[in-house]
């Protein structure tokens, strides 16, 4: 990937909320879903996502600190509690890296994210590019709406 990270994780997110790409110019934002490192490259753009989106849920916060923990209430669509535990294992590992993030555990997002990342045909890493994806744009939105600062790289 010529591009950093950062600069792919943008272009998503911007397609994400209802860009365009413009398909007569190569913008470098899908290539992360091909080539031989294409795992090695998704993996990358999925931290940026996941450090944007724990920076954006901490506005949220009353506060922070060390003595805090932060955790997450998993819902369905209809609003019943789901046990991590129950989730596809690159999604529980993504859910568990946003949770390490969260708080502080730098090694442990980037481990989380390696097992996100396994080679498992059943299962596609796209997936979980797209949750992650709407987990930022779930964030930015809701920045946005609260008046809120949003991670300057994104906008």
């Amino acid at each position: 990937m010529t591009e950093h990270p950062r600069g792919v994780a943008r272009r998503l997110v911007a397609v994400t909320r209802g860009g365009e790409l413009d398909s007569t110019t190569r913008t470098g934002a899908l290539d992360v879903l091909a080539g031989a490192d294409h795992r090695d490259r998704l993996g990358a753009v999925l931290r940026e996502l996941v450090i944007a989106t724990a920076d954006m849920m901490l506005c949220r916060a009353e506060t922070s600190g060390p003595d805090k923990a932060f955790v997450l209430d998993l819902r369905d669509d209809t609003g019943g509690v789901v046990d991590v535990d129950t989730l596809d294992p690159p999604v529980r590992a993504l859910v568990r890296a946003l949770l390490a993030q969260l708080n502080g555990r730098p090694d442990d997002v980037r481990t989380q994210l390696e097992l996100a990342m396994l080679d498992d045909p059943r299962f596609d890493p796209v997936d979980v590019l797209v949750l992650a994806l709407l987990w930022t744009v779930g964030s930015i939105e809701w920045c946005e709406e609260h008046d809120a600062p949003t991670p300057g790289w994104l906008v």
